[in-house]
This record gives structure tokens, C-alpha cells and sequence, in this order.
């Protein structure tokens, strides 16, 4: 009787542990198709598209520099003229030989 509890025991704690390990297997399963895999997949196997992504990046990529840039130094030029017209004595030069060399071509 002893024998036939044990392996009752066992067979149960084989199924618990075979049911635990289908659980696993379905949050894995469902994580997967939440995470966006497949699209992924399905997006690198499609070259002109990944093509034609890289290509619009590139350019709102170069378009928010060359902004960013013009807006940054359009706002230094806007504080270096201000503090040229404070007349700060060795600045003011200063500043001043900096504007005249930005302004004069090669």
C-alpha cells in the first residue's frame, strides 16, 4: 500500500509540476505576442520598407540638427550682441573682433 501511495504521490507531483510548466509556457506565449516579435520579423524580411523607414529618419534626423543648430546659435548671436551693447570695455572688443570675423568671408 505503501508503494502504491508513493507513486500516486509521484504521478501527482509529475502532473502539478508538467500543468506548472504549461502555465510558464503561456505567460512566455502570451509575453511574446504583447512584446511585437512577429511585426518585427515580418518588418525585417521586408527590405524597401526598412529602406524607405531609414531613409525618413535620416532626413528628420538632419532636419532637427540643422534646426536645432540654427536655433542655438541664432540665440548666441542674440546674447553676444546684447552683451556688446553693454560696453563692457575689453569684452566688447573682444566680442566685437569675434562678430567681424564670423561675418567676413574666407
Amino acid at each position: 500500500m505503501k508503494n502504491s501511495m508513493c507513486r500516486d504521490l509521484g504521478h501527482r507531483s509529475d502532473v502539478r509540476m508538467k500543468q506548472e510548466q504549461i502555465d510558464q509556457l503561456d505567460k512566455l506565449t502570451q509575453r511574446l505576442e504583447n512584446s511585437g516579435v512577429e511585426e518585427y520579423v515580418r518588418l525585417s524580411q521586408n527590405t524597401p520598407k526598412i529602406l524607405w523607414l531609414n531613409f525618413l529618419s535620416g532626413i528628420a534626423r538632419g532636419l532637427g540638427f540643422t534646426l536645432g543648430t540654427a536655433i542655438v546659435l541664432a540665440g548666441l548671436y542674440k546674447v553676444i550682441s546684447k552683451l556688446i551693447s553693454m560696453k563692457i570695455p575689453y569684452l566688447t572688443e573682444l566680442l566685437t573682433e569675434f562678430i567681424i570675423m564670423v561675418k567676413t568671408p574666407y
